[in-house]
């Protein structure tokens, strides 16, 4: 890690590996593999892990479907109830991982919790501001 890299927020890092662990036998598996890859939670890095197995599971209608989509509503809560660095995480990590508008996975979206949904459309809007 460079100076110029931001600092990881550990406790948000262990606070979404703890509430993703909890939703799934899958969603362990996913959560202690990536510990076992890095040596640490990686929050942005395991939530882009996530986000691939919930747009895999929910748009092919896999049979991990359901634990993907109890896996997402558990961050919903943690977008909902969290501070800046939770909403942050979570945007970057797991947000930013979904398929964008003209992506053929699209659908996927739809099926988000509320306030995901309503965040990852904000982001997509998004307009610089004129100068």
């Amino acid at each position: 890690m460079s100076d110029d890299d931001p600092p990881i927020d550990s406790a948000v890092a262990r606070q979404v590996a703890d509430a993703l662990s909890a939703t799934s036998t899958t969603a362990r598996t996913i959560v202690d593999d990536h510990i076992e890859q890095f040596d640490e939670v990686l929050s942005t890095v395991l939530l882009d892990e996530v986000g691939e197995w919930y747009r895999t599971s929910v748009h092919h209608g896999a049979e991990g479907a359901a634990d993907a989509a109890r896996a997402v509503g558990a961050l919903a809560d943690l977008f909902t109830a969290g501070g800046d660095s939770m909403r942050t995480v979570i945007a970057t990590g797991f947000l930013e991982a979904l398929p964008r508008r003209e992506d053929p996975e699209r659908e996927v979206v739809d099926q988000l919790p509320e306030p995901l949904r309503d965040e990852l459309r904000r982001m997509e809007n998004w307009q610089p501001p004129a100068p």
